[in-house]
């Protein structure tokens, strides 16, 4: 006996036994509501997308961003990577100074006005500071805010509407069912570089699918900061290598233990999220992500343990916050008009159509460990044809999605630079609609002027 359903097929067996086949279900067409109709939307509310939505609202442009969280930050919150990253300058001799500014710095002050980061911290040859997640959130409200910009949280962008080789809108859902958003211009905030691929954009993945991997960051309290902070590199890793040696599952060697602008408290980005076979997890893949997800989570509980039987400082500390969601470096890479090349970096080369500048080192996770480079006492320009995608006119793509090589992309991912190039990609949407061209077109010299306090 047979019985149906619209989309699935259930085939009754004996008492004890139940198969049920998938079968193709088809949507019917239906009418969509248009939700709202603006001059830039901007899909993603993490760094480069916050930027890029204030840039384009303070130049006047109708302005909205959607988020599929019910806050901003992305991996800077949700994923609590919790550091700026990229702000300072990088060398052997000499304390880093602040390299950048622009609406990195501007966000930096922010922080530093509300007490929500931490003095610079040592990494290698150059620094980073910690900031309060909750903190972060509330900062890119205000700017969003302040600048008149249209936000709509917990939204996800389902499709795309093409008209001519250009984006016209959007389609989204949320609570309130699936809508329509048009506009004039788009930018591609996601991370992921979800609206390029919707939009043709050819891209890559790493190098050949290999991609640097993800970490579940968590927070430890209680922590003795004076004996906990600031044990050399071999040291850390002699610790981990005996705890392997007891029988701890701990995947990554090189750990960073950082000190949080919350008293006692301290940023654990210590773990390393790998297949047993050490392939990557694939970020735009439900499954993978889920996985991921699953087992990051057995991970803190596993140095957790570490830390606190092999650590000084951490004897008496315990687990006091775990990210949202698994920290992503790396997915798909647009290709760009131009691409950030690895040689771009080692050799720190310029570019008179820069939009941003980045001493921050090559920072690669992979299953061997993790790769580092850092650029003695100079810096590398992020030129903005890196942000552009082959053929659509009309959308760019700031963030760690530009276009780049993959150790390239390894330095040029980080807050800080994302902050800029998302910046640079609201100010440009604002010209380009000034002057009725596309990206492409517009004069980057007057770019250049408007964002110049960020190079």
């Amino acid at each position: 006996m047979e019985k149906k359903a619209t989309g699935w097929k259930y085939r009754r067996c004996s008492p004890d036994e139940r198969s049920l086949e998938m079968t193709v279900f088809h949507e019917n067409a239906r009418d969509l509501p248009i939700a709202c109709q603006v001059d830039v939307l901007v899909v993603g509310a993490g760094p480069s997308g916050v930027a890029a939505a204030t840039a384009a609202a303070r130049a006047g442009r109708d302005t909205m961003i959607i988020e599929h969280y019910g806050f901003c930050g992305g991996m800077a919150t949700a994923g609590m990577s919790g550091a700026i990253c990229g702000l300072f300058s990088s060398g052997k001799t000499g304390k880093p100074q602040q390299l950048v500014d622009g609406f990195a710095g501007e966000f930096y002050h922010l922080l530093k006005q509300r007490r929500a980061v931490s003095a610079p911290f040592p990494f290698g040859d150059t620094a980073l500071v910690v900031h309060d997640p909750h903190v972060w959130k509330e900062i890119a409200d205000d700017l969003l805010a302040e600048s008149g910009v249209k936000v709509l949280f917990h939204t996800q962008m389902t499709e795309i509407i093409m008209e001519d080789g250009a984006v016209a809108g959007v389609i989204i859902e949320n609570k309130s069912g699936r809508q329509v958003i048009l506009a004039k211009r788009f930018i591609d905030a996601t991370g992921d570089g979800d609206l390029c691929v919707k939009a043709g954009v050819p891209h890559t993945v790493g190098r050949n699918g290999m991609v640097q991997y993800p970490t579940m960051v968590f927070r430890m309290s209680n922590v003795d900061i004076p004996h906990g902070i600031g044990h050399p590199v071999p040291q850390l890793e002699a610790w981990v290598d005996e705890a392997r040696r007891q029988g701890y599952h701990l995947p990554r060697r090189h750990i960073y233990l950082l000190p949080s602008p919350r008293p006692d408290e301290v940023m654990c980005n210590v773990t390393s999220i790998l297949r047993d076979d050490g392939r990557p997890i694939d970020a735009t893949n439900a499954g993978d992500l889920t996985w991921a997800e699953q087992r990051g989570r057995k991970q803190v509980r596993e140095y957790e343990r570490f830390l606190q039987n092999f650590v000084p400082g951490f004897e008496h500390a315990r687990l006091n916050d775990v990210a949202t969601q698994i920290g992503i470096r790396q997915s798909r890479t647009i290709v760009g008009q131009v691409t950030l090349t690895n040689d771009d970096v080692f050799h720190a080369r310029k570019s008179q159509r820069s939009v941003a500048k980045s001493a921050w080192c090559i920072e690669a996770h992979n299953k061997d460990g993790i790769f580092m480079f850092y650029l003695d006492n100079d810096y590398y320009d992020i030129p903005y044809d890196t942000l552009l995608p082959e053929s659509v006119p009309n959308l760019i793509a700031p963030g760690r999605i530009l276009c780049a090589e993959h150790e390239a992309l390894a330095s040029a991912r980080v807050t800080a630079q994302c902050f800029l190039t998302g910046y640079a990609a609201g100010t440009a949407a604002s010209l380009s609609l000034k002057t009725s061209v596309p990206f492409d077109g517009v004069n980057v010299n007057e770019l250049r002027s408007i964002i110049e306090y960020s190079m």
